[in-house]
């Protein structure tokens, strides 16, 4: 039978890295299995609260995605910025400015209002069009009042007929009713525009000018709800960065003894440092396996009845991130095997 001496020198000689490390992990189950359940956990949380994240996206911003039209021209608030497309009132003036520029803009009117039908309401928000002739009711607000093409609904304070029961998205977690403008005017009663959808980048006196792509900012509410949202989600990769080194600090100061034998024994510095990582490699892609695969069941799961959007994509990438802050992490709680001396560590 080889000596631990002869066993230690195959296993230089041959590059096997993990040696160590891997018969550390199988003598302590408990210990690495612990820290991979964190892990899995954070992993978990991590990949639920990204669908939520996306899920609530799509709740309060779809229908605010899919308008037409490069720049999304509304009213100026109070410090300048952009005001919300629910408060914004474009008069005409401002509309015949647009159009001076580009003749095929689009008047778009926005408000919440009130949708029923024998009896029985709904909240809604009305986008009123000047480019459309017809009238489509989201599929969520026709099943709940129990419409159909040809169907009569009163939508605020005007009788409408149904031509069409469509994916129209949702307004700030609010279903979406799309009309022509003039019959928006008609049913919510307001007397000016709520924007210009326009091909121009530019935008008369007292109006600002947002680009289609950050039209979402124009959702009340949004930017503090995503903002929290990906707060937690950077909160809890940090934490699992933390938790990681945290662990391998502590389990690096235990086995500094040791560590120091295999140096004197002959193992360099770059040898401990990645049998370390290997180590640390292991029992983080263990838990963000398993945490991974578990959240995304889970969000197949709760889809049904919590407004999750699950991609593949975004879930590779947050873990793929977890692991290089993981191992970050663990690389920081590796130093001392960088400076570590045999005799001195020995000597303790």
């Amino acid at each position: 039978m080889s000596s631990p001496g002869e066993l230690l020198g195959e296993q230089l000689s041959g590059g096997f890295d993990v040696y160590i490390g891997w018969r550390e992990i199988r003598d302590a189950k408990g210990r690495f299995a612990l820290i991979s359940g964190v892990i899995a956990l954070l992993s978990l949380m991590v990949v639920m609260l990204s669908a939520l994240t996306s899920g609530l996206d799509a709740e309060s911003t779809s229908a605010v995605r899919a308008l037409p039209g490069d720049t999304v021209i509304t009213q100026a608030a109070a410090g300048g910025e952009a005001s919300s497309l629910t408060d914004s009132r474009v008069d005409d003036a401002a509309v015949g400015h647009v159009r001076d520029d580009d003749p095929q803009a689009t008047v778009l009117g926005v408000a919440t209002t009130r949708v029923t039908a024998d009896g029985r309401a709904a909240a809604a928000a009305a986008f009123g069009f000047s480019d459309t002739d017809e009238v489509t009711v989201d599929s969520e607000t026709a099943a709940s009042l129990g419409l159909s093409a040809g169907s009569t609904v009163v939508v605020g304070t005007e009788k409408v007929r149904v031509d069409d029961v469509a994916d129209t998205g949702k307004y700030a977690h609010t279903p979406v009713i799309r009309m022509p403008y003039s019959t928006w005017v008609s049913a919510t009663g307001r007397d000016a525009a709520s924007a210009v959808l326009t091909a121009a980048a530019s935008a008369p006196g007292g109006m600002v000018a947002t680009s289609h792509g950050d039209a979402v900012s124009l959702v009340p509410g949004y930017k503090s709800e995503h903002s929290s949202l990906l707060l937690i989600q950077g909160l809890l990769l940090a934490i699992s960065a933390i938790v990681v080194c945290g662990f391998f600090a502590v389990w690096t100061g235990q086995r500094v003894r040791s560590l120091a034998v295999v140096r004197a024994m002959g193992a360099g510095r770059n040898y401990l440092i990645r049998d370390g990582l290997g180590q640390a490699a292991v029992v983080l892609f263990a838990g963000l396996l398993a945490g991974g695969g578990v959240g995304a069941i889970g969000a197949a799961i709760a889809s049904g009845t919590v407004p999750i959007a699950f991609d593949a994509w975004s879930m590779i990438a947050l873990l793929a991130g977890m692991a290089v802050l993981g191992l970050a992490g663990a690389a920081v709680a590796l130093r001392p095997l960088v400076k570590v001396d045999p005799l001195t560590a020995l000597n303790r």
